[in-house]
């Protein structure tokens, strides 16, 4: 299959309005019913009980991977290993379908990560990237009318608005609408007494966390105070509203055509739990796959096609996101394949900008001289001893940032961590390291932790090494942003020192 029939599927009726739930979805949801404490101490008791069951699941398999270690590993115990993730995946999938709120996050994250996820997991999970079970139209309508129109109905405003939602997720769900002129709308609506639910689970999470940080690769309950701070903003539409726009403006500034389209909130039609923005046509990035199977075109991995988009989806978010970091200095810090639409005319747009995140000149100057140093590295003969040396300032510069390491790690761990973050073509790195992060041997396992502006960078760059070993195209998001990073190092530092 070639591109061009991949863009002539887009442009057929994708923008017919059909919404991206799942029919199996259709059961009414109740979480507009405000949480009593007891809700929130039995939700948390559930997580609790269910997460350590599972994780003692798996101690026979583990002990008997631990004693094959000086023997032979065999297909049964790998077949073992396959069932233990698959009847995990499914326990997984039914108490985040059952608890929902900041679960469905934990969902999408599982989903969109099968480099640090065992893929029965990720598969399990691809059905949370896109919606939860939609609230019923009169619930929607009321907030709508209470909170933007001031009582007045619906048609006041919109010449139509569609009941059936475009898309559902844990804090808000998406309407497509008309304005009164013909203007077409997509209408996000808040989720009544959502936050006190979702900032209740995240603290559930924070602490599980924290009790298991010994057994996962990844500090996650860092990872989870971040998400906790960024939370908070999501919950305020008139602050997302700010920053899509904001987000756009830096996208068009100077360009003829912006490497991806970003949707502008409508002037006077924005509140905190309601927002109306310009409607984007396409389809999400996390099910262009099953609706191109759906019509009958199968894209081989591999194949000459699939290296073509994915060169192409590639490029347009590493310069969208060169020009957030280095030019902006803010950036969306929720990107995963659900946020990215492919338009009907093949180009990308990004939406959701619930999660943004501001970077301060001096983060921003460091991220541009680390990505740099690994370019150079990425131009020399690795055997070299200009290499070797290159290799070492590359690591000294990555601790000077305030990435702190375990003892055991080796003296070459941060320069391979900075490789593995920022260049997701290689399958080895130096000294032994591995890119497979599942890998004993990978340089994320000696981390013992991040700086907090590092952590929500590490996502958008993590999106696109994962949409990069999806795609089977190698990509070094070192080499592709060398031109912005070298300039905004070179260039006149002006205002841009105050963001």
């Amino acid at each position: 299959m070639q591109l061009g029939e991949v863009l002539e599927l887009v442009n057929t009726d994708l923008c017919d309005g059909s919404p991206q739930i799942d029919p199996l979805q259709e059961e009414v949801d109740t979480e507009f019913v405000p949480p009593s404490d007891l809700d929130l101490f039995l939700r948390a008791a559930r997580y609790y009980t269910q997460c350590s069951a599972l994780l003692l699941s798996y101690v026979p398999v583990y002990l008997k991977s631990a004693w094959s270690r000086d023997h032979d590993a065999t297909s049964a115990l790998e077949e073992e290993w396959h069932q233990k993730h698959e009847a995990g995946a499914r326990k997984i999938e039914g108490l985040i379908k059952e608890l929902k709120g900041f679960y469905v996050k934990v969902g999408q994250l599982i989903a969109t990560r099968s480099d640090l996820f065992p893929q029965e997991y990720s598969r399990q999970c691809a059905s949370m990237i896109d919606s939860v079970n939609p609230l019923p139209f009169p619930v929607i309508r009321k907030v709508v009318e209470d909170e933007l129109l001031g009582g007045l109905p619906l048609t006041e405003v919109f010449e139509s608005f569609d009941e059936r939602p475009l898309g559902s997720a844990s804090i808000a769900q998406v309407h497509r609408a008309q304005l009164r002129g013909g203007r077409e709308v997509a209408v996000k609506v808040q989720r009544p007494n959502v936050e006190r639910r979702l900032m209740s689970d995240i603290g559930v999470i924070k602490q599980f966390s924290m009790v298991t940080r010994e057994i996962f690769p990844v500090d996650y309950y860092l990872v989870c105070s971040e998400l906790e701070e960024q939370l908070q903003d999501e919950f305020n539409f008139m602050a997302e509203a700010n920053g899509m726009d904001r987000i756009a403006d830096a996208l068009d500034r100077n360009r003829r055509r912006p490497p991806v389209q970003v949707p502008r909130s409508i002037p006077g039609l924005t509140s905190k739990r309601v927002l109306c923005m310009d409607f984007i046509p396409g389809a999400p990035l996390s099910q262009l796959r099953e609706e191109l199977k759906r019509r009958g075109i199968e894209i081989e991995p591999g194949s000459l096609a699939e290296q073509v988009f994915g060169r192409k989806l590639l490029s347009a978010l590493t310069e969208a996101f060169g020009v957030m970091v280095f030019e902006e200095g803010f950036f969306h810090a929720d990107p995963h394949p659900g946020n990215i639409f492919i338009r009907p005319d093949g180009s990308i747009a990004l939406i959701d900008f619930g999660q943004t995140k501001q970077i301060n000149f001096k983060f921003r100057k460091q991220v541009a001289e680390l990505m740099v140093k690994v370019a150079q590295y990425n131009s020399l003969d690795p055997d070299s001893e200009q290499a070797k040396e290159c290799l070492k300032s590359l690591g000294d510069f990555a601790k000077s940032m305030g990435v702190e390491f375990l003892p055991s790690a080796g003296p070459c761990c941060a320069g391979a961590l900075a490789l593995w973050l920022f260049d997701s073509s290689r399958r080895q790195l130096p000294d032994g390291y591995e890119a497979n992060e599942l890998s004993p041997n990978c340089p994320v396992r000696d981390v013992a932790s991040f700086p907090r502006e590092f952590v929500l960078l590490c996502r958008m760059t993590l999106l696109i090494r994962g949409l990069a070993m999806r795609l089977n195209v190698g990509w070094s998001l070192a080499d592709a942003w060398r031109d912005q990073a070298e300039s905004l190092l070179q260039g006149p530092f002006g205002s841009d020192c105050g963001r």
